[in-house]
């Protein structure tokens, strides 16, 4: 016979259907979504931390489970609404779409590249009308760097004939401040790019949930 419902759960049900999920801590919607409506335990808050969803988000689902004491069921419950949200609100840049948006564009960078364990550098390459053509993870290093060569950089641009481009990379460690190096880098390309016609337009940085633009801070 099927355990009474959690109270925690019955609680979170009834304040969601009282004030609108909006209403609830994302702690909260996690436990809505991580305890079966019967017979199970209240998911442990440690669960719901920033680096243990990290976790889920590469995929680890068995990793998941056995450091935080949560059965696979609850776990692959908990990846799949997170793949969910990501996916409905990280709608794909599609080749011919206007980069007219930036916190468009900020935001599907943000989604894309904030889990990532390792450094990754790549290039929205763009029409003359700022129209994508493609992005392209070019390079990937490790935690504090990735090694980017101009010259294979001009090369992919001028095969895909973009008339600009936008660099973006990820910072790992979460410090959403350009280095000294990524100066220098963004200076490099944009030289190298100019003796062929192709404009930087912005250099990215995803750093957890914050993206730092160049261009905003006039570092172009």
């Amino acid at each position: 016979m099927d355990k009474p419902a959690p109270r925690t759960w019955i609680t979170l049900q009834n304040k969601a259907l009282a004030h609108g999920i909006a209403a609830l801590s994302e702690h909260e919607l996690l436990q809505l979504i991580g305890a079966p409506q019967r017979g199970a335990p209240s998911l442990p808050e440690e669960a719901c931390s920033p680096d243990a969803l990290r976790v889920l988000k590469q995929s680890a689902i068995g990793e998941f489970s056995r450091e935080y004491r949560v059965g696979i069921g609850t776990a692959c419950r908990l990846a799949a609404s997170l793949e969910l949200g990501t996916r409905y609100w990280c709608r794909p840049l599609q080749p011919g779409q206007a980069m007219n948006d930036p916190q468009q564009v900020r935001h599907w960078l943000r989604t894309e590249l904030r889990d990532r364990p390792r450094e990754i550098f790549g290039c929205l390459f763009l029409d003359a009308r700022h129209r994508l053509i493609r992005f392209e993870e070019l390079f990937a290093g490790g935690l504090d760097g990735a090694e980017v060569h101009p010259r294979v950089v001009v090369q992919q641009a001028l095969r895909h004939q973009a008339a600009a481009v936008v660099l973006v990379h990820n910072h790992p460690s979460g410090h959403p401040e350009p280095s000294a190096a990524d100066h220098a880098l963004t200076v490099r390309l944009k030289q190298a790019l100019a003796l062929v016609d192709i404009r930087v337009l912005d250099h990215f940085i995803v750093a957890g949930n914050t993206v730092t633009s160049f261009a905003e801070h006039g570092w172009l």
